[in-house]
């Protein structure tokens, strides 16, 4: 598989999508959107499911996993599944000769994602982890504006992600399981700011949190809330809830400026050090604002195969994310500060 990079330089990429519920269906109808990727088949357990998602987006159903890690007409897998599946699968995969995109989180727990990331090194594919939050247009101009210097040093951050879809979560919904979504919507919805957040400042390096059920509707924790350290020195809090009406923001609090990142990566505020006025941006986005990015992270995990190199967001950011949800969890459930590094094998 190491010879595909050069073989099939310039070439569209085509990739069989795995995992056809309500985000699987977004996933296609981005992959139609992108240039050099291309959607040629799909899997899914249940016959009905996959004949009626081939219908609609245009592709072939196939009637196994193990057919789809064997198919010659596709060169890498999608993986819209249930998070406790997403190692194994991102392993066989690799096994097969195939590069890999898996959506957040990457893993449950991190040992079992270094092991996925070392057999995608050992088969020589792309590993990428669906992070598309981190493209919104707000969120870029402030990467830009922190690595610059504008803000002066950022030492301190605050980010929540939050929504009232706690009665949507229930049995059979796997969603509603607390061992696939620990710390509750922590797990779908905070992980998106965990990536944020060190796409930003850097590695987190330890957490401290709280996490627990506040309403009866559920039996998942639905209100989490993290004190984050960050390697860099910076000081942070995550928090995310399923209860209230929706959250999402980002704030960068600098010596020489604050910045604030809302609605949906749709607004960025910046308040210098001594001027009265802050100067607001706002974005023009077409489409959904929280799925417009997805055909940014997949036309990048498409240039990633063609071009030889890791995707922006590949299996190492996608753990970093995946570290600090694992921590929380520990963290709240044991009571204590928790040093990420004390995750890793």
């Amino acid at each position: 598989m190491g010879e595909y990079d050069t073989m099939n330089s310039g070439k569209t990429v085509r990739v069989c999508l795995v995992g056809l519920g309500w985000w699987g269906g977004v996933l296609a109808q981005s992959a139609k959107k992108t240039d050099g990727l291309e959607l040629t088949a799909c899997f899914a357990r249940t016959r009905q499911t996959r004949d009626a998602f081939s219908a609609e987006h245009g592709c072939r159903p196939l009637d196994s996993w193990a057919e789809a890690l064997r198919d010659s007409e596709t060169d890498a897998i999608i993986l819209a599944i249930p998070h406790s599946a997403h190692a194994r699968m991102v392993e066989e995969a690799a096994s097969a000769g195939k590069h890999v995109f898996v959506e957040k989180p990457f893993v449950l727990h991190v040992p079992d994602g270094q092991r996925a990331i070392a057999a995608c090194e050992r088969a020589g594919v792309r590993l990428g982890v669906g992070h598309q939050r981190r493209y919104q247009p707000a969120h870029r101009e402030l990467k830009r504006l922190i690595d610059s210097g504008a803000l002066g040093h950022a030492i301190q951050a605050e980010a929540n992600f939050s929504y009232g879809f706690a009665d949507k979560v229930a049995p059979p919904n796997w969603r509603a399981d607390p061992r696939e979504s620990p710390s509750g919507s922590m797990t779908g919805l905070g992980i998106h700011h965990a990536d944020n957040l060190q796409y930003l400042l850097g590695p987190i390096k330890s957490v401290f949190a709280s996490s627990r059920s506040v309403s009866p509707i559920t039996n998942l924790d639905d209100v989490t809330a993290a004190l984050l350290e960050f390697e860099s020195g910076a000081q942070g809090y995550l928090g995310t809830n399923m209860l209230t009406p929706k959250v999402f923001y980002i704030h960068i609090f600098g010596t020489e400026a604050n910045a604030f990142a809302e609605d949906e990566g749709r607004r960025l505020t910046i308040q210098h050090k001594g001027v009265d006025e802050p100067g607001v941006t706002e974005y023009e986005v077409a489409g959904d604002p929280a799925s417009a990015q997805v055909v940014d992270e997949l036309a990048d995990f498409a240039a990633a195969i063609r071009d030889g190199r890791p995707p922006e967001v590949d299996g190492h950011a996608g753990l970093r994310a995946s570290a600090v949800v694992e921590g929380i969890t520990i963290s709240a459930r044991e009571g204590r500060k928790l040093e990420l590094a004390e995750l890793y094998e």
